[in-house]
């Protein structure tokens, strides 16, 4: 398989026909005690992001997706070549100590 292809999932899952896909490039995120929110959307000029669909987890299992988007990160890097991101983006979203 070339790096370029797409990597089925690691652990067998089944995905039903017809399962929505979206393209995103907006992340807005909140946390409580007991749950996790992200809100994931599509960036629209002159207008706020148009969220495509929310996703409510455990703090654990957002956790647990954090390291695993980590991994394919990193794995995507080695393969790939580096992902360079804006100093600017940093800042904005108050990720800074990651420069």
């Amino acid at each position: 398989m070339s790096a370029m292809q797409k990597r089925k999932p690691e652990e067998e899952v089944e995905i039903p026909e017809g399962t929505p896909e979206f393209y995103v490039d907006s992340i807005n995120v909140a946390t409580q005690l007991y749950g996790c929110t992200m809100w994931l959307g599509t960036l629209r000029a002159e207008q706020p992001p148009l969220v495509r669909v929310a996703i409510k987890m455990s703090p654990p299992m957002a956790k647990v997706m954090s390291l695993i988007l980590a991994k394919h990160i990193r794995e995507y890097e080695r393969d790939i070549g580096p992902i360079n991101i804006p100093k600017a983006l940093y800042h904005s979203l108050g990720l800074e100590e990651y420069i």
